[in-house]
């Protein structure tokens, strides 16, 4: 079996676990629709490997003009990438990860900006930035576990008609400055 990453961070499997975690599940039908541009065969060959590998799951059927129709749901506790797995994984496999990473926010940030006036920008939430910090390992930490905590429990939130879905991508860069070195 590919390792956790090889398969999150392939486009067409991150869009299909994105679309799911959005809201409620989905049939193949319905993402078809929602990834508009993913051939049909293609959709099921990935919607296969996400299911081979736990990471999605049939949670319903629907019988569709005598054809079984299944409905798919995320397994939130198996899309997480170890850190295990992340320190035995090479450079040239971290690039290449962070590449579809990147690649699948561009995406992402390409349709939201063309189908949107920048008028609406701040009232929807959109922005990008970065901010240098100063931090100490011990503050480094704290800085993460609070920003984890409020992502679980943003994640833990029901879809309703007053919630925005919202995609949060985030990542530290470590910089190195005059007489420093990386700790």
């Amino acid at each position: 079996m590919a390792k956790k990453a090889d398969l999150l961070l392939h486009p067409i499997r991150m869009r299909i676990i994105q679309q799911l975690m959005l809201g409620k599940p989905l049939t193949a039908a319905q993402l078809l629709v929602e990834l508009g541009d993913v051939p049909q065969a293609t959709l099921y060959r990935h919607i296969h490997l996400l299911i081979e590998a736990d990471m999605i799951e049939v949670v319903d059927t629907n019988n569709v003009k005598g054809t079984e129709e299944r409905v798919f749901s995320v397994k939130k506790d198996h899309i997480q990438i170890s850190e295990k797995e992340s320190e035995v994984t090479s450079q040239e496999d971290h690039l290449r990860h962070f590449s579809a990473f990147h690649a699948n926010l561009l995406q992402l940030a390409t349709s939201y900006i063309t189908e949107n006036p920048p008028s609406q920008y701040k009232e929807n939430g959109f922005g990008y930035w970065f901010a240098p910090m100063h931090l100490t390992n011990d503050e480094f930490q704290e800085l993460i576990d609070s920003i984890n905590t409020y992502i679980e429990r943003a994640i833990q939130n029901e879809p309703t008609p007053e919630r925005t879905p919202r995609m949060f991508a985030g990542m530290f860069i470590p910089q190195k400055s005059k007489g420093q070195s990386h700790k």
